[in-house]
């Protein structure tokens, strides 16, 4: 597994949990208008979101990109699962399914 692969499986992980603290930041009441922006779990997001572009920059270097758009597809598993551990989302059978599809679809076009 080359080092490209491996950022565009972790960098969907860190997008994710930054979903997370953006939905958090959210449902605070008390963050409404310029707040909401300023606050530090919006901050934090975004710093995780820019983290993640730069790495996916240089992880392109090794990657095409059919390869890393396919990768790309990890995160609807990940914010699957965190919004069922953190925001008691439910996890359906369609979206355990589809999930289950896009998982497939990764192994193949790794193997293939």
């Amino acid at each position: 597994m080359t080092s490209g692969v491996l950022i565009y499986l972790v960098t969907p992980l860190v997008a994710a949990v930054s979903q997370l603290l953006l939905k958090k930041a959210a449902d605070h009441p008390a963050h409404t208008g310029f707040r909401f922006y300023v606050n530090p779990l919006v901050l934090l997001a975004y710093a995780l979101f820019f983290g993640c572009m730069l790495a996916n920059v240089y992880a392109l270097q090794t990657l095409d990109l059919t390869i890393a758009s396919v990768l790309e597809a990890s995160g609807f598993l990940y914010v699957m699962v965190l919004g069922a551990l953190y925001l008691q989302e439910r996890i359906t059978p369609r979206k355990l399914i589809g999930n289950v599809l896009i998982v497939l679809g990764i192994i193949v076009t790794l193997i293939l």
